[in-house]
């Protein structure tokens, strides 16, 4: 038993030591530089209600946090058993600050008996990031529409694949239906993109899909991706109680 209890104290700080160095190689150990994660996770199903309010905890304790910018916590549509975390740090220092406290902690203990599967983490580098203060969020009368898109794109078409949404970017972003659009590449593969973005309703969305630049967009993905678009499509809800609260 005394075994065991030593294993299950020391999953944490491994888990923590793991994903620090990760992200350290990626960044060349540059603890200035904003970090943005996007964190996956697959539940058991007995497991989630306690999983959903540790993150929850964990998401709460992160926003009050100096170094938090953002953290967002969802629950894919048609898989409910998936959730994600998407949050921004102002430096390395600021996350690793971070799982210092018992809310993150809590949720890094969990994974071991809550998860089908080892979370995924993917360190992402925004190709446009914008200041704290700039980063919209929903209003009360929104009933948002959020989604993540994790791309596969043909070795070759990268750069088209990027010049084209650094011009959607530009066009997206002063759409009045418009709450966030940020595009990622993947440090360590550079055939993966990542694509996060929040609208303020479906009919924004619909107006959204119906511009030039996003149809000229569409037209990019027939020629530059691996599957088809509705291949790599994960709408989300955003998660704001936890059950049995």
């Amino acid at each position: 038993m005394k075994n065991n209890n030593w294993w299950n104290n020391i999953i944490p700080f491994l888990i923590i030591t793991f994903m620090t160095t990760i992200h350290t190689a990626f960044s060349q150990e540059n603890h200035t530089e904003r970090v943005t994660m996007l964190v996956t996770f697959h539940l058991k199903a007995e497991q989630k209600d306690a999983f959903k309010k540790a993150l929850k905890a964990d998401k709460d304790g992160a926003l009050k946090e100096k170094g938090n910018i953002s953290m967002v916590l969802y629950e894919q549509k048609d898989k409910p058993n998936t959730l994600y975390l998407f949050e921004r740090w102002e430096n390395q220092t600021a996350l690793d600050e971070h799982f210092t406290y018992a809310y993150a902690k809590d949720v890094l203990a969990l994974n071991e008996t809550a998860l089908t599967a080892p979370m995924e983490i993917l360190y992402l580098n925004d190709i446009a990031p914008l200041p704290k203060n700039e980063i919209k969020h929903p209003q009360a009368s929104d009933t948002s529409v959020d989604l993540v898109v994790l791309f596969k794109v043909k070795d070759g078409m990268q750069q088209t694949f990027i010049k084209q949404f650094e011009k959607s970017i530009v066009k997206s972003r002063p759409e009045a239906g418009n709450i966030e659009f940020f595009f990622h590449t993947v440090p360590g593969d550079n055939t993966k993109f990542v694509l996060y973005e929040r609208w303020r309703n479906q009919t924004a969305l619909d107006f959204h899909f119906a511009q030039p630049y996003t149809i000229e967009l569409f037209d990019v993905f027939k020629a530059a991706l691996e599957e088809p678009i509705e291949n790599y499509l994960n709408f989300i809800t955003e998660v704001k109680q936890t059950y049995n609260e």
